[in-house]
């Protein structure tokens, strides 16, 4: 069935046509959406509620062929005004593509939820499949813009996998633009999530929330996923309000997660209102076998590229970050471009590689940065080679060149770099 919304409807016809079209939210929510079936809200038009699917009858019906789409129709992009509560909701259920539409909440600091929630608690290592995310707009949400989450009643590895989250823009958020997570359980081998791909999105002043107690105000960030693809995406202006002393927030980043792609994307400008981060990529806690390349990290708090190891963590391995830029990052708390920090958990961050990539530092009023910095003990096997560094004399080129764990091939050290007056471009 095709669904009609529209301010000129009413909620007593059938909705099956433009001229027969609902009128609020609240009769879409009481309608059970099957595979196949569609909702279209129209154009340029504002729509007061909160969307939340109605649960299927039967958990047959969760994984048969076909998808709910719901967006707009008619020239433009329908709008959802979630007022004080989340814009949409799906819980335990897959096959859903949200198209074409705006989601605006009251404002971070008024709202109480967030923008776009997918939950999973399903047992039993369920995975929901095939959500799709495009053309969205999503701002003014206390916690994420969007928000993927698996919480399993059985503490197995529920969650999503077949996630596309495609020219999608979250902003003005307060936890986080894009965010990621599942049922954290390092004793334990898998994830939660599997088969997501984040392209051409922009998440920025999510500037975070004061006093949450973790890192908050995160541009975009995945957790518990096995295979993602992060690429051609835009972070900036994030996290200015994280408080939280024991970590910060970062514009692009994973932790606790394999086989991870970030690449081709800009991340700038983000900051953090504490000691711990603000930076603009970032590998962390766990994660193993995975890609950074070919960004542009500039002007951030933290480092450009963090790659962080915590207590905890489960093993920290085979990760490559090569072809990318960094510019005038460690803008606060005296991080290097990139920055390599460890408590040695599982064996602290090993087999890791470095090359062919460019920093550029100058010190600033709040931070003495490094190009690298790569002091800490609890790292083995970190290659750096055909690596270009650039300071201005000021700042150190690297921190950390003597560590007998890290081995510097092939790079190049330029420590009085004339820099010219204009941005140096990607």
């Amino acid at each position: 069935m095709d669904y009609y919304v529209s301010l000129l409807g009413d909620d007593s016809n059938n909705g099956l046509s433009e001229t027969q079209s609902w009128r609020s939210i609240e009769r879409v929510n009481a309608t059970e959406l099957l595979p196949g079936d569609s909702v279209r809200f129209e154009a340029n038009q504002t729509f007061v509620g909160n969307l939340r699917l109605a649960k299927v009858n039967t958990q047959r019906q969760i994984d048969e062929a076909g998808v709910v789409t719901i967006g707009s129709y008619g020239l433009g992009s329908a709008t959802i005004d979630a007022g004080a509560g989340a814009g949409f909701i799906a819980k335990n259920r897959g096959g859903i593509h949200l198209v074409n539409l705006n989601f605006v909440g009251a404002g971070a600091s008024k709202n109480t939820g967030s923008g776009i929630s997918f939950m999973n608690t399903l047992p039993r290592d369920t995975k929901l499949s095939d959500v799709r995310i495009h053309r969205v707009d999503v701002s003014g949400f206390k916690h994420a813009g969007v928000h993927v989450v698996a919480q399993p009643i059985d503490n197995s590895w529920s969650g999503f996998r077949n996630v596309r989250i495609t020219n999608t823009t979250s902003h003005d958020n307060g936890d986080a633009g894009i965010s990621c997570i599942g049922a954290w359980n390092p004793e334990r081998k898998g994830y939660a999530h599997t088969d997501f791909y984040i392209g051409n999105c922009s998440a920025y002043r999510n500037t975070g929330i004061p006093g949450k107690g973790s890192h908050s105000g995160n541009g975009i960030v995945l957790a518990q996923v096995d295979g993602a693809l992060i690429e051609h995406c835009r972070a900036y202006e994030n996290g200015r309000l994280n408080d939280y002393e024991g970590g910060g927030p970062v514009g692009i980043w994973t932790w606790d997660a394999n086989r991870v792609v970030i690449q081709s994307n800009e991340s700038h400008h983000n900051r953090t209102g504490s000691s711990k981060d603000g930076g603009g990529f970032d590998l962390d806690g766990g994660v193993t076998n995975s890609v950074v390349q070919h960004n542009y990290s500039h002007d951030n708090d933290g480092a450009g590229y963090l790659l962080a190891q915590f207590e905890g963590a489960r093993p920290f391995y085979g990760n490559v970050i090569r072809y990318n830029l960094s510019v005038n990052d460690g803008r606060k708390n005296s991080y290097g471009g990139i920055h390599l920090w460890s408590t040695g958990a599982n064996g602290g961050i090993t087999d890791t590689k470095f090359y062919a990539n460019t920093v550029y530092t100058i010190p600033s009023a709040n931070s003495s940065p490094a190009a690298v910095d790569c002091t800490s003990d609890a790292v083995r096997n970190i290659r750096f080679y055909n690596n270009r560094f650039h300071t201005d004399g000021k700042a150190d080129c690297v921190r950390g060149h003597a560590n007998r764990n890290v081995v510097f091939e092939n790079n190049t050290f330029e420590s009085n770099y004339k820099f010219p007056r204009a941005p140096i471009e990607a």
